[in-house]
């Protein structure tokens, strides 16, 4: 059978063509070291990729949640302790206070100590995150506590209020929350509120922490002005020493309140480190399961290359034998 000069030309370029794509691809996943460049090398190990990828990147989008809810648990529970502290200090002030031998002078002073401590817990209670107030609830745009005549308001509401819709607002504003995807699988019910449980509160209330109305026994349950009620009595002519015992066993109580709600901030805390930790490792995971799907073994890679090298020198050096020849032909 006789072979044309034009058809060995033809099958060298193909050979040439095939020769130059292979050394192209292997000098790619050298160069890049990935397995693939485009779905359409491996669609199998391609789509696992970016399964793998979109779940990498919620994960990041769960440390950052995360991590952001830290922050300002932080300085939530900063305030917190403040707020204790100074709780603490005006508890050893009131039992100086209703000691009967303390005299009125002393009752005068303690009570001035008192009402700078209001104002303490008022301003602990207004610390911000940034430019949020993170006693505010779900409002953190607004300054939340305001001490009015001596009398503790919440949003313009005093927190001691009788009047039933005023305390029922109260009572919605210190259960609104800011919910925040920490990596739980978020859901929403057919009434488009988030599951419980899918999702982590990042919503502070001033008064889970201050106490509001009255607690279970019908007494005053707020610290600030329990605090204005015992410098009263401190400061009056006729010292009534029953009252004063009686104000202090409900500050008693309600710093007992206050000190519960530092102790789940501590809870919280320790919770979402433990979720930050799993994020973390989640996410070592998923990179280590893209690298094994992407990338390439670079010893194997680059054997790869130097062979599709060889083999392209070696077209070449065909070609030139080829064309030398015909060229011979030609002239002839």
């Amino acid at each position: 059978m006789r072979v044309t000069t034009s058809a060995v030309l033809r099958n060298y370029q193909t050979g040439l063509s095939k020769a130059t794509i292979q050394l192209n691809s292997d000098q790619n996943k050298v160069l890049s070291q990935r397995s693939f460049s485009t779905s359409a090398e491996d669609p199998a190990a391609a789509a696992q990729a970016f399964k793998l990828r979109k779940s990498y990147a919620s994960t990041c989008d769960y440390i950052s949640n995360t991590e952001g809810a830290i922050s300002k648990l932080d300085t939530v529970e900063s305030s917190a302790v403040e707020m204790n502290t100074v709780a603490q200090s005006a508890k050893e002030l009131i039992l100086q206070g209703v000691n009967g031998a303390t005299s009125s002078e002393g009752r005068a002073t303690i009570a001035a100590s008192l009402r700078a401590y209001q104002e303490t817990l008022v301003l602990a209670a207004n610390a911000k995150y940034g430019d949020d107030f993170i006693y505010g609830g779900a409002n953190t745009s607004e300054v939340p506590f305001e001490l009015v005549n001596g009398e503790l308001q919440y949003y313009g509401i005093d927190v001691n209020t009788t009047d039933v819709d005023e305390q029922a607002t109260l009572h919605k504003l210190a259960s609104e929350e800011i919910l925040t995807d920490i990596g739980f699988g978020l859901e929403v019910d057919g009434t488009s509120s988030v599951t419980s449980g899918t999702a982590f509160s990042i919503s502070f209330s001033g008064l889970d922490a201050l106490g509001y109305g009255k607690d279970e026994n019908g007494n005053e349950a707020n610290l600030v002005n329990l605090l204005g009620k015992i410098a009263d009595e401190l400061e009056a002519d006729g010292f009534d020493n029953t009252e004063t015992s009686e104000l202090s066993l409900q500050f008693d109580s309600a710093c007992s309140k206050l000190l519960n709600y530092v102790t789940g901030l501590g809870t919280k805390s320790n919770y979402l480190q433990t979720t930050l930790t799993r994020l973390e490792d989640n996410k070592s995971i998923i990179t280590e399961k893209i690298s094994g799907l992407e990338s390439v073994d670079m010893a194997e890679a680059i054997t790869n290359y130097s062979w599709s090298q060889y083999a392209y020198n070696a077209a070449l050096k065909v070609g030139n034998s080829i064309l030398s020849q015909s060229f011979i032909d030609y002239m002839s």
